[in-house]
């Protein structure tokens, strides 16, 4: 298995592992300040996780070579009165 975004041809800059846990520390410090009241600790760590495994799908997404950057061949028309 190939690492991801090494020959993929993204240009999308590939984060460091530093900046990727910064991106989680601050989106889990904003859930934080909305709902650290009424989370416990447990529940904190939990959405820990979620951001943690949010941010690494998106850079998986941004890794992934498209093949749709040529212009339809045809358009369909739902026929609606406009």
């Amino acid at each position: 298995m190939r690492p991801i975004g090494s020959t993929s041809g993204s240009k999308y800059p590939q984060p460091t592992a530093e900046v990727s846990a910064e991106i989680v520390r601050r989106l889990a410090g904003i859930v934080s300040l909305y709902h650290g009241e009424t989370l416990s600790p447990a529940q904190l760590d939990a959405v820990r996780i979620c951001v943690t495994a949010q941010v690494a799908a998106a850079e998986r997404l941004h890794r992934f070579p498209l093949a749709n950057d040529r212009e339809p061949m045809f358009t369909v028309n739902a026929g609606f009165p406009g």
